[in-house]
């Protein structure tokens, strides 16, 4: 069963800049076992074995800064109002597209 603390924090993942990677790669699964992963590492019984788990699938998912770096990925700044999302899904949706970009491996 899913969890409220699931359901938000999948919520909140999928509002951050990697999601339109996550989007283009078809990493639904991998974004679901990490919230599954990183809740069930919230509990007081939880393992460093648990955590090691989550930090593995946080540098795979590109949320933290070497995940980031060893995928290609930078994002770029906001620079003005005229560039912040407009109100409506689609506008966040490109505005987040526009911020993520992949870098070349040359």
């Amino acid at each position: 069963m899913t969890s409220q603390r699931e359901l938000d924090l999948w919520a909140r993942l999928w509002e951050t800049p990697q999601a339109v990677m996550w989007e283009q790669l078809h990493q639904e699964f991998e974004v679901a076992s990490y919230v599954r992963l990183l809740v069930r590492a919230e509990k007081p019984s939880s393992s460093a074995i648990i955590w090691g788990q989550v930090k593995q699938f946080a540098e795979s998912l590109g949320l933290s800064v070497s995940g980031m770096q060893r995928n290609r990925w930078t994002i770029a700044a906001v620079d003005s109002e005229d560039d912040a999302p407009s109100a409506g899904p689609s506008a966040q949706v490109t505005s987040l597209a526009e911020r993520l970009r992949a870098v070349s491996g040359d």
